[in-house]
């Protein structure tokens, strides 16, 4: 039997569903610049993640389908960035300039050019097992399968507040 294993972090894009943070990132912007919403809750704004986009990880999982021997891979991109970033990205796209205060519990998101408070958190939203870093080493197939992500943290931001 041809099995291998493809071992994914974080893949990302419009599709992924409403509970992930990245889209209840994007749907709460959208919610506040719209009026529908006033605050958007979040936990850890500290969470470091390895995101790439679904579309380049499954082009990983079909060129390793297409190698001789089957083999165990790690599809990553290699870089981290923390909830908060992901946040300060995508809130251009929706009108707002991101200003943190406070630490912790009491850190907020407060937009620059209206002083209203639409990011807080919540310690509701804080996972009983969170895993404060996910970061992938993808050496192996980029050695092997020769893939790199063709999407950048910054467009993949983009791309998933352009489709909301």
């Amino acid at each position: 039997m041809y099995a291998c294993t493809g071992i994914l972090f974080n893949h990302e894009s419009p599709r992924r569903g409403e509970t992930f943070v990245t889209r209840k990132i994007v749907r709460g912007l959208k919610a506040i610049a719209e009026g529908k919403q006033h605050v958007l809750y979040l936990g850890n704004l500290n969470a470091l993640r390895d995101w790439g986009h679904a579309r380049d990880f499954v082009e990983a999982m079909w060129l390793m389908l297409q190698q001789e021997q089957p083999e165990d891979y790690v599809i990553a991109t290699g870089v981290q960035y923390s909830v908060r970033e992901f946040i300060e990205r995508a809130a251009p796209y929706f009108g707002f300039d991101i200003e943190w205060y406070g630490n912790g519990l009491d850190e907020i998101g407060i937009d620059k050019k209206t002083k209203k408070t639409i990011i807080a958190v919540n310690s509701k939203y804080f996972r009983p097992s969170e895993v404060e870093s996910l970061l992938g080493d993808p050496s192996k197939a980029k050695n092997k399968l020769g893939w790199t992500p063709k999407t950048t943290f910054d467009q993949l931001v983009e791309e998933m507040c352009n489709h909301e």
